[in-house]
């Protein structure tokens, strides 16, 4: 993408502008906050509302004085790319920082604790003493999942759920060497200890400081939080409780009939594999180091499913639906995969995007608000514009000329001829013949 087309995007996890050379604190916040993420890049000399091309006065000096500011003042030291940029005349200063690989960056005269700064969207925030803890150990190669809970025991775990679990993989008897192997227990002179992941999926109902592993769903009369009809919350194991939360959550969700060869049948508004698909996807992404549950909301209009846990490792919101995909929680994954609840990695998203499409629903929503991510199924159906509807008809038809589309369509040729001509100026069909021998097609350029 050339500097012009980035430009006109808006501000993100990965961009910002700045209209003029910023103060050394926040232009050093900037930059950390990039590498402590998924990288990013910094523009100075571009107004950041307007996208109006400032440029800056002395370009050299202020590229070598920016380099000396990030090399005297962050540690662990970085190298980011800083190049002039001209533009009609005017110097823009690029700065493009790298995701780095010894997070996490802070400013060496203030230290870790007060100066490690993260992106949340498009604004750039202290980090929290978790998620501090959360760059250590992914630079250590090991997550949250994985730390050992030292005061709990086998017996903490509930055995029906571990029992389960064995029979799913076809070990009929209870083993914890297996146990260990799955990371479900963690061998210590003999002992065997329980792991996050363990409490998550597989503890005892009792162990109630770890309520903030629970997922709690809602029902909301309307399309805001003012009136709730019901709400129920699902304990820890959730291993065994999946097929269960997502029946629940079904029951709440809107419904519509359609044929089935000569059969009408009921079902939800919402693609089943999109409902299943987000509660999976909170389960194993969630950041379990913010102690709060997952909370999805059903209202008339939608669902959402918040999740504490921004977006992990490199990827931005731009990436979702895109077949690329990192991981906070890999040993929850191995275990779903091997189960059959999830399936390849990265191909989820894409999958609801494309269902909602061809029910024409209204296109589902992903964002990151603070620390959470959150996914809004809408359970409304997309209202066409007419302009859209012919255009449908001429994509299905492949070839279609006048006569045919008033039929189709019912409507006057004149109000039709108006909206093929908007369709024709913003190329996406075509006119071919002469009088009476005209007809549509889609174009393919």
């Amino acid at each position: 993408m050339n500097i012009l087309d980035k430009i006109k995007k808006p501000e993100s996890r990965k961009l910002e502008f700045k209209r003029q050379m910023p103060l050394k604190v926040d232009l050093l916040k900037t930059i950390i906050a990039f590498s402590n993420g998924a990288g990013g890049e910094l523009i100075i000399g571009i107004s950041d509302k307007e996208r109006e091309v400032i440029g800056v006065k002395d370009p050299l000096l202020l590229e070598e004085k920016i380099s000396n500011m990030i090399y005297d003042s962050i540690r662990p030291m970085i190298s980011p790319y800083i190049s002039i940029i001209n533009i009609n005349g005017k110097n823009i200063i690029h700065i493009q920082v790298m995701n780095g690989a010894n997070k996490p960056y802070f400013i060496k005269s203030i230290g870790i604790k007060d100066s490690t700064f993260i992106r949340f969207g498009s604004s750039t925030r202290k980090a929290s003493q978790e998620i501090i803890e959360e760059m250590q150990r992914e630079i250590h190669g090991y997550s949250y999942e994985e730390e050992i809970i030292s005061s709990l025991t086998f017996n903490d775990l509930d055995q029906n759920a571990i029992k389960y679990f064995l029979h799913e993989i076809n070990v009929g008897h209870l083993d914890k060497d297996i146990l260990t192997k799955w990371r479900i227990l963690n061998k210590d002179d003999g002992d065997y200890f329980p792991s996050v992941l363990s409490i998550i999926l597989f503890g005892k109902a009792e162990l109630s400081e770890y309520d903030y592993f629970n997922i709690r769903i809602s029902k909301f009369n309307g399309t805001d939080y003012n009136d709730i009809v019901e709400s129920k919350e699902f304990t820890i194991p959730l291993f065994p409780k999946i097929d269960e939360i997502i029946t629940f959550l079904k029951s709440y969700i809107k419904r519509t009939s359609v044929l089935n060869g000569a059969r009408r049948i009921e079902k939800t508004i919402i693609p089943d594999f999109a409902i299943r698909e987000v509660v999976i996807n909170a389960i194993v992404h969630k950041d379990y180091s913010i102690k709060s549950s997952i909370k999805i909301n059903v209202f008339d209009d939608k669902i959402e499913v918040i999740n504490p846990g921004v977006l992990y490792g490199n990827l931005d919101i731009q990436d979702l639906g895109k077949g690329i995909s990192e991981c906070r929680n890999r040993k929850i994954v191995k275990i779903f995969r091997k189960i059959g609840f999830m399936e390849e990695l990265g191909s989820g998203i894409r999958r609801i995007i494309n269902l909602f499409s061809e029910d024409n629903l209204k296109p589902p929503v992903f964002e990151e608000q603070g620390r959470y991510f959150k996914a809004i199924l809408p359970q409304e159906k997309y209202t066409l514009t007419l302009t859209e509807k012919i255009y449908n008809i001429v994509l299905a038809k492949r070839q279609i000329n006048m006569s045919q589309l008033i039929y189709d369509i019912d409507l006057h040729k004149n109000t039709i001829l108006y909206h093929l001509n908007i369709l024709i100026k913003s190329k996406k069909i075509a006119r071919k013949g002469k009088g009476k021998n005209t007809f549509y097609v889609i174009r393919t350029k």
